[in-house]
Parts: C-alpha cells; sequence; structure tokens
C-alpha cells in the first residue's frame, strides 16, 4: 500500500465509525470492544513480517473507527444546562445568534442565553420583526422539542445545532439591536436587501422561485407551487444544498469553456462564483460545507483524473465530521452535498462515455443514410464543445448518486422526477447567473435589473411552466412509506459495487 492509500482507508475509517454510531445504538463497551481489538490487530501484524502491512492497517482502521464512534457520542452527550426548568415558566436573555425564519404567521429565533449558553428555538408572532444580533429577553414556557411525524427525529434535527430547547409564544421584548459579529449582520443585511431587490424587478412565483435558487428562501412559496414542487421530485432545487452550488459551479465552468475562455482563468471565474454565493446567503455552515464540496468539482474538472479526487473527498467529509458529526445523518443538505460531489466526479464521466457512443452511433447510421456528411477534423472538435453532451452529462451523474436520498428524504416518489427534471435542471445554472446578475443591477438602478430580469424571467417561466404541467400529471407522485433506510442503503451499496467493478475494468485496461 502506498502512503495515500493509507491515508484514504484512515480517513474511510474514521466516517464509517461515525456513521455506525449515527445509526446504531451503540455504547462505550462496543467502543472499547472495537478499539482493543484493533490494538490487538495491529501489535499482531507489527510483530510479523514487513509483508504483513494490510495487518497493520486494518488495525489502525479499527482503532480510528473507535475513534470516530467516540466522536459522536461525545457530541451526542450535551450539556443540558435548562433540565431543572422544563414545563415552568422561565426568563432567557440571549442573543438571537442566526438569521431568523419567516413564516405566514410567524417568525423561528435561535436564541442563545447568556447565562447558560443554552440555545431554544423561539417561536414568536410575526411582527415586530427580529434580526441577527438582537438582544431579547423571552419569558414563557421552556420544553424539549417534539417529533411531529414519525419518519422524522425533529428533535435529532435541532440536536445537531446544539438546540435542545423549545419556547413557544412567549413575552418577548427587545433589549438591544446590534449584537452579534458585525460580519455576519452585515451578510445578512445585504441578502435581505438582495432579496427585495428581486421582488421589485420580477413577478410572483417568479420572484419566489428565483430567492428559492440563489438563497433558498421559500417564505413567500405558495402552497401550490410546493406540492407541484413535490409532485414532481424538484424540490431539491430550493434546498440551498450542494447540489445546486456543485451543479451551478462545473455548468459555469463548462459554460466559460465553452466560450473559449482559458481553463485556468475560468477555474477562477467559477471559483469566485461559488464564493459570492456562499457570501450572498450569509455563509451558513451548511452552505459553506456544500461550497466545499462544490470546489473540489471544480478541482477534480482541473486535475482531469478524477479517480484521484478520493483523499481530497474524503479529508473534506473527515473535516466536517470533524467539526460536527450530527450532521453525517441528520442534515439532508450535507448528505445532498457529498452525494452530489461523487456524482459529478464519478458519475458524469459514465454518461459522458455513453452519450459519445451512442451519438457516434447515430451520426453513422445518419452518415450511412445520406442524410448527414461528415467533415474531417470537425466532429471530434464539436464533441469537446458540445455543451448539450457536458450539461446533460452532469445533470445525470448528479441525479443517479442523489435519487434514493431524495425519494427518502422528502416524503414521496415522483414517477415523473427524472422526466421533470431533464427538462428543468440543466437550465438551472443558467437561470441563477441571470438571476443574480439582474438582482446586482437592481441593486444599483431597478429600472436596470428590470431590463436585465427579463431573461431571468423567461427561464422561470419555461421552468415553472414544465413543473406544472408535469405535476398536473394524475398519479406523477406517490407516498414512499414502504422505501425505508433499509431499501436506500441497499440501493447506495449496490451503486457503490457497481461503481467499483467500473474502476477495477478501467484501472484494468489502463495498465494493460
Amino acid at each position: 500500500m502506498t502512503k495515500s492509500q493509507i491515508f484514504f482507508w484512515l480517513l474511510i475509517a474514521f466516517i464509517a465509525g461515525v456513521a455506525a454510531a449515527s445509526f446504531l445504538p451503540l455504547g462505550l463497551p462496543i467502543l472499547w470492544a472495537v478499539f482493543v481489538f484493533g490494538g490487538a490487530v495491529a501489535v499482531f501484524g507489527i510483530r510479523q513480517a514487513a509483508e504483513r502491512e494490510g495487518i497493520i492497517v486494518s488495525g489502525a482502521c479499527l482503532i480510528v473507527a473507535a475513534f470516530g464512534m467516540f466522536w459522536f457520542i461525545r457530541a451526542a452527550s450535551a450539556d443540558l444546562p435548562l433540565e431543572n426548568a422544563l414545563g415552568k415558566a422561565i426568563t432567557v436573555e440571549g442573543v438571537v445568534v442566526t438569521e431568523p425564519r419567516e413564516s405566514a404567521r410567524s417568525q423561528q429565533l435561535i436564541v442563545q442565553d447568556e447565562a447558560t449558553g443554552a440555545r431554544a428555538l423561539v417561536f414568536a408572532r410575526k411582527f415586530p420583526a427580529y434580526r441577527y444580533g438582537d438582544r431579547v429577553r423571552a419569558k414563557g414556557e421552556v420544553r424539549h422539542p417534539e417529533n411531529f411525524a414519525e419518519d422524522f427525529d425533529y428533535a435529532a434535527y435541532l440536536a445537531k445545532d446544539d438546540i435542545y430547547y423549545v419556547m413557544s409564544f412567549p413575552e418577548l421584548s427587545m433589549l438591544k439591536h446590534g449584537g452579534g459579529r458585525r460580519a455576519y449582520a452585515f451578510l445578512f443585511s445585504v441578502k435581505a436587501q438582495f432579496s427585495r431587490t428581486i421582488e421589485r424587478i420580477l413577478p410572483e412565483p417568479h420572484a419566489a422561485f428565483l430567492k428559492g435558487l440563489l438563497i433558498g428562501e421559500r417564505q413567500s412559496f405558495s402552497e401550490e407551487l410546493r406540492e407541484e414542487l413535490r409532485r414532481t421530485g424538484t424540490t431539491h432545487l430550493v434546498a440551498l444544498s450542494g447540489y445546486n452550488i456543485t451543479i451551478v459551479g462545473d455548468n459555469l465552468l463548462r459554460l466559460l469553456r465553452f466560450f473559449l475562455m482559458p481553463f485556468a482563468a475560468a477555474f477562477w471565474v467559477a471559483t469566485a462564483g461559488i464564493v459570492g454565493f456562499v457570501l450572498l446567503t450569509g455563509a451558513q455552515a451548511s452552505v459553506v460545507r456544500a461550497a466545499i464540496m462544490g470546489l473540489l468539482v471544480l478541482v477534480a474538472r482541473r486535475e482531469g483524473r478524477q479517480y484521484r479526487m478520493q483523499n481530497a473527498l474524503a479529508f473534506a467529509a473527515f473535516v466536517m465530521l470533524l467539526e460536527n458529526p450530527k450532521i453525517l445523518r441528520f442534515d439532508v443538505a450535507f448528505q445532498l452535498s457529498f452525494l452530489a460531489t461523487l456524482g459529478l466526479v464519478y458519475g458524469s464521466p459514465l454518461f459522458e462515455r455513453w452519450y459519445d457512443r451512442a451519438r457516434g452511433r447515430v451520426l453513422i447510421l445518419l452518415r450511412d443514410a445520406g442524410v448527414l456528411r461528415e467533415h474531417r477534423g470537425e466532429r471530434e472538435h464539436r464533441r469537446r464543445r458540445s455543451i448539450v453532451r457536458e450539461t446533460l452529462t452532469t445533470t445525470f451523474g448528479a441525479q443517479l448518486f442523489v435519487a434514493p436520498l431524495l425519494v427518502f428524504s422528502f416524503g414521496s416518489i415522483s414517477l415523473v422526477s427524472p422526466v421533470a427534471n431533464l427538462f428543468v435542471l440543466p437550465m438551472i445554472p443558467y437561470t441563477m447567473f441571470a438571476g443574480f446578475v439582474a438582482a446586482l443591477s437592481g441593486l444599483a438602478a431597478t429600472a436596470a435589473g428590470g431590463a436585465v430580469g427579463w431573461i431571468a424571467w423567461l427561464l422561470l417561466e419555461y421552468e415553472l411552466r414544465i413543473i406544472g404541467a408535469f405535476a398536473a400529471i394524475p398519479h406523477a407522485a406517490i407516498e414512499n412509506r414502504a422505501v425505508g433506510f433499509i431499501v436506500v442503503f441497499f440501493l447506495y451499496s449496490a451503486l457503490a459495487f457497481w461503481l467499483w467493478q467500473r474502476w477495477r475494468k478501467a484501472r484494468s485496461t489502463v495498465r494493460v
């Protein structure tokens, strides 16, 4: 084994340890058993000859896996300072530590108590509106979050962000404006102004859909639009995960290359686009994690050898899980980010080969039939510059990897999802780019934003009509209650085995 391979398997062992502790009821006895057994295996390998390197690495992997289990168990064993106050009316004074989320009739604030450091999710009336950094006083009953669905652990979802308490419509009063970090306050204010600009230059529901694409804001979605997205399996478009960030970054790079921009310049422009996107959304932790995955896709395109990305992907996942191990199970955005990145790095090259093979056969048939004449030297050039090829293969690569998770996470199986996404998803990067430029122009002058915004409106109109048309098909979606974790695990295991077989075949071909 090379040092690079050993490093990779150690990273995988840590991730596997976190995953095992996330999904299985493991305690300290099992953790210690794995640790001791791994140590014994490593010592046995060391006492043997040098050719027993695989045994040593296996033992080291078990030790690292035990550390991954410990890391998750440690994070899940939270300090709960308000336990004695459960069910009682108390007073919490603290700062709003994230951007408030608004709904039609209320707003949700995450308030960190200054005395204990505990975080509470506070449901408040819609007015007066609060902002990030506001110091507030909340008087009311505190309780633990309750799960409202059998197939979704809402309490664990909040716990991944260290939120263990809820206060419903307490007596809320403002104490002081302008707390929190100034950088975050500035970013959130820019985001709010950006959102208002979109509302000025575009009508509804186009403005709402564009805000969902660009900044993940879904508060202004109508129930009709929500239902159409659900029935067509396109809810992921507005989930603000690494799925759309990686898709946008990759397609932006390909688009710039299509217009003959030098690769080095296109790479840095696409990188700047992803960084700007993160800043625009307030640099939230989930978006930063998604952006890291998106940047890895750009690096993979620059390197040109996808299989060399395995260490970078594993290391990125390791760092993210080291920061917060609970995201592996309870953060759908992280899951989509990682899977979409895998799809773009490893899945899209497979579809590129299939596309080229199918296109070549069609061209041969057309040429033999006398319909098409071959121009020497042009076919390969057109193939490399085919934006249709790049868009379709990118779309299918990402879809292949995220489809089982989307079915499992968003509550239904959309029978029209593959076709609907085929028509809609390739246009999303251009819609986001046009909408972003229009909104930036609108920040300077509403008239300028409106003049540029008609391009974004045309793209949004197309996408909304396609989504609406597919959603109107009878029985477009069915409930996915029968699709459980075991089924999804089996699907991803089969996908991993298939990719491993393809990798072995490609590797043996290269050696020959």
